[in-house]
């Protein structure tokens, strides 16, 4: 592409990033709201009569569920990718998009000059998300698989006492 296009195309790029962006994080929050209701719902109406089952059953629908929620923002990426012709194939569209989201790179993957910006986006989207499933998925365990009594280590056990009387008033506490 003639380099006196990229003045004009790189707005129209940036705010369509910016609208996956706000896409993306709409379905990751949806996701994970829904996959915090079938938790609650598997634990109040679908436990098993064996613990050790649901410990094994509950994580690996969880990391399964996780997993199907960021292969569809991948293919909402590629869906673009292939929509603006920024690939050939539905399959470089995928691969490109799965490169980019998980950070790993595009390993001798060509791909149209107008679009590398929001492939290059993608990647910080795909990061923040993938970090968010991250602290969902050990918040949401750890608060089901533990209790304080069973935990191995005791809470606070090398937290640093505050030098100030609590509540003096000043201060975060």
């Amino acid at each position: 592409m003639p380099s006196h296009h990229l003045p004009i195309d790189l707005p129209l790029e940036l705010a369509v990033s910016g609208a996956m962006w706000v896409a993306t994080v709409i379905i990751h929050l949806a996701g994970l709201m829904t996959l915090l209701k079938l938790g609650r719902l598997h634990l109040t109406h679908g436990r098993t009569p064996w613990l050790a089952l649901d410990r094994i059953l509950v994580p690996i629908l969880f990391a399964l569920s996780l997993f199907a929620l960021h292969s569809l923002e991948v293919l909402a990426y590629a869906v673009l990718f292939k929509g603006v012709a920024a690939t050939q194939t539905w399959e470089q569209a995928i691969y490109y998009s799965t490169s980019a989201y998980s950070t790993a790179g595009v390993g001798g993957q060509t791909f149209a000059n107008r679009w590398r910006v929001t492939g290059g986006l993608e990647s910080l989207n795909g990061m923040l998300l993938i970090g968010w499933s991250t602290a969902f998925l050990f918040q949401n365990l750890h608060r089901i698989l533990t209790n304080e009594d069973d935990h191995p280590l005791p809470a606070g056990a090398i937290a640093k006492a505050s030098p100030r009387p609590s509540r003096s008033g000043r201060g975060a506490p």
